[in-house]
């Protein structure tokens, strides 16, 4: 078995028995939730009925008869108009006998608890029932009802469920990202590294150590293997001091380090970057669910602007800012390296983070949005180019997927934790905690990527030429503008713009929206990987391409045969679906049918001008679906969105077949 599937199950393993430790501890916690939530639900009307009923007491302390007062049911009338959580109050006499009410419905029942004389609470049929003994100087002179819906009740202890289930799945999703890295940083790294360092001493070279152990595991042995290679080489040292020349010739053929110096060999594994890259999409992701909300905050007429477009752009200038930092960022990752790159990279997202929960204008939020996009950009590349440099070339689909699948785990795990902690901390901290988690990222990058250059050749600076020419080649223009920024005008329009809104609209809390928009990253985490083995052993991308693009553009019209939340959720879920069989071979339809551009410009920058086309779509999402909602509505938007991606999957599907008759024409280098 090779290390590296050693370490995928032994990953696997161990997120297993974490799964099943966390279901235990789910169970456990649900149980007094469940007994606690209806005592706490009696406990939340007891400030209005204790008010109510202390006015009452000093109507019989200013002897006022308790059964003749004056205006009391008007004044049970704007009670319950100020609390709409109360659905009846209602004041009995102490022998049961009813004086006044608002709201009380006609349910049997409920007249038993009427000569009750204690403090109390129950479920009688569809209400909880809360009695109140109202005293007077000779004792009780009666009890106060409030009632309240039991299904509210059922309500929250499904919506407390829903979290814990929630928070269960991100729980098991971080767990393997994570363990995914201690795996590696245990098992696969020292073990690739052990590996290059005997067949190095069997070559004759004892120049070089093995890499620091930060876990144990198969790294301890590096200590012991160090010390040995330390101990040769002092030996070297000594004796090339003691037989000048002569050490030179009877040690033909051995290579030892120089006094001072300690090369070290590199330990890179994918993984090293993942769990950070994880948890800085993570952070960032947190305000996915309701940040459409946060700057609904922020709007005025006074801007000019209409409500729905305004709404739309500061996601629209955080996708720009993206776009524009990305070709740039891919300069400054070669140059800097990936352990400073990304370091700086979540740094600057930090600060665009804290700033963006102390704004106080839409231009400030526009502006630390755009500040947090360079960052976002920094790290994005750098991460992409790291598992790129670290997945070999026949794999190329399958490690796209991977970074796929990576960056949609922490979004949706981000945007599902969000809105729960939206829900119970506000708004501004939640993204004050998102600064928080970015720091980590950073500092992690910091402490446990290695500090090694890229490599000799650097990758040229982005020119217009170059653009220039990647445009005028058929295949990448009909690649790029039909099937790539169709997939993002998608996505952001719909999944990160219009979906929040109108879940919000359907009366769903923020922690629901951030559940349903789960099932995006869902569907890429299962199914990308799949289709992207798939895709490299059959080579027929197009045909992927053309698939995801129909199944995108039906996911828009599940809302027209299952309307409300429910369609919603199928129609995201759909959404990713699709875009987990139609993104992935995109790069590689690149690679296949633009070999001579791709040539002339090198693959580095074709991939950075693809990419930077791509973000178009981004930028443009959030602005088309405001101006379609503007005009006709949620469903008009989403019926918009999934006709533009239809029109354009069918023209695309028909310009390959008018380019390329068959994969044949390609196989035989045919422009």
């Amino acid at each position: 078995m090779s290390t590296e599937h050693l370490q995928k199950r032994l990953a696997i393993l161990a997120t297993a028995l974490l799964f099943a430790a966390a279901l235990a501890l789910t169970l456990l916690a649900a149980r007094p939730f469940a007994t606690a939530i209806e005592p706490e639900m009696a406990r939340s009307v007891l400030v209005v009925g204790d008010s109510v009923s202390q006015l009452l007491s000093r109507a019989d302390r200013l002897a006022l008869p308790f059964d003749q007062l004056v205006g009391v049911e008007t004044l049970l009338d704007e009670v319950r108009r100020d609390n709409p959580d109360i659905s009846y109050l209602l004041v009995v006499d102490r022998h049961g006998r009813r004086l006044y009410a608002s709201g009380l419905p006609q349910h049997e029942p409920l007249k038993q608890r009427w000569t009750g004389a204690a403090r109390d609470s129950a479920t009688i049929g569809p209400w909880l029932d809360t009695a109140l003994p109202i005293m007077g100087s000779q004792g009780q002179l009666g009890t106060l009802h409030l009632g309240q819906q039991a299904a509210t009740v059922e309500a929250q202890l499904r919506e407390l469920l829903f979290d814990l289930v929630t928070v269960l799945i991100v729980a098991v999703l971080t767990a393997l990202e994570l363990m995914r890295f201690v795996m590696a940083a245990m098992v696969a790294a020292p073990s690739a590294a052990l590996a290059e360092g005997w067949r190095a001493v069997r070559q004759g070279d004892f120049s070089r150590y093995l890499p620091s152990d930060y876990f144990g595991g198969i790294g301890r042995l590096n200590a012991r293997y160090n010390a040995l290679t330390e101990s040769l080489n002092q030996r070297a040292v000594a004796l090339r001091v003691k037989l000048g020349d002569a050490f030179e010739h009877s040690t033909s053929g051995l290579r030892f380090h120089a006094e001072g110096e300690r090369p070290t060999l590199f330990s890179g594994a994918v993984d090293f970057v993942r769990w950070p890259f994880f948890l800085l999409i993570f952070s960032d992701s947190l305000s996915l669910s309701f940040f459409p909300l946060y700057v609904e905050g922020f709007y005025s007429p006074a801007y000019g602007i209409s409500r729905q477009v305004a709404l739309g752009l500061p996601i629209s200038i955080f996708m720009f800012a993206w776009a524009m930092a990305m070709p740039w960022a891919g300069l400054w990752c070669d140059r800097l390296g990936y352990r400073r790159a990304f370091a700086i990279g979540a740094g600057i997202t930090t600060v665009g983070l804290l700033l963006t929960a102390v704004s106080q204008t839409l231009i400030d939020l526009v502006l630390w949005r755009s500040l947090t996009a360079v960052g976002y950009g920094l790290v994005f590349v750098t991460a992409q180019t790291y598992i790129a440099n670290h997945t070999p070339p026949e794999r190329r689909t399958k490690g796209m997927a991977m970074f796929l699948a990576t960056f949609f785990a922490g979004s949706l795990s981000g945007a599902a934790i969000g809105g729960i902690l939206a829900d119970r901390l506000g708004h501004r901290p939640t993204f004050m905690l998102s600064a928080g988690l970015s720091l980590a990222a950073a500092l992690f990058v910091l402490r446990f990527l290695a500090r090694r250059r890229m490599g000799a050749a650097v990758r040229k600076s982005l020119s217009w030429h170059d653009i220039k020419l990647l445009l005028a080649h058929r295949p990448f223009l009909v690649i790029t503008v039909l099937a790539a920024i169709p997939s993002k005008v998608a996505l952001t329009g719909f999944l990160y713009y219009t979906a929040p809104l109108y879940l919000q609209a359907l009366g769903n809390s923020q922690s629901a929206v951030g559940r349903v928009m789960m099932a995006y990253g869902l569907a890429i985490i299962a199914f990308s990987p799949l289709v992207a083995q798939m895709a490299d052993k059959l080579g027929r991308h197009r045909w992927f391409v053309s698939i995801g693009g129909f199944a995108a553009a039906s996911a828009m019209f599940a809302i027209y045969f299952l309307d409300g939340t429910l369609g919603v959720a199928l129609a995201i879920l759909l959404l990713g679906v699709a875009h987990a069989i139609g993104v992935s071979p995109q790069l590689a339809l690149i690679s296949d049918y633009c070999k001579d551009a791709v040539a002339e410009v090198g693959q580095a920058t074709a991939t950075g001008i693809f990419r930077l086309i791509e973000r178009l779509g981004n930028v443009l999402g959030p602005i088309i679906a405001g101006a379609l909602i503007a005009t006709y509505d949620f469903k008009g938007a989403f019926y918009g969105i999934g006709i533009l991606t239809l029109v354009t999957s069918t023209i695309f599907t028909l310009a390959f077949w008018w380019l390329h008759g068959n994969d044949a024409e390609l196989a035989e280098g045919r422009p």
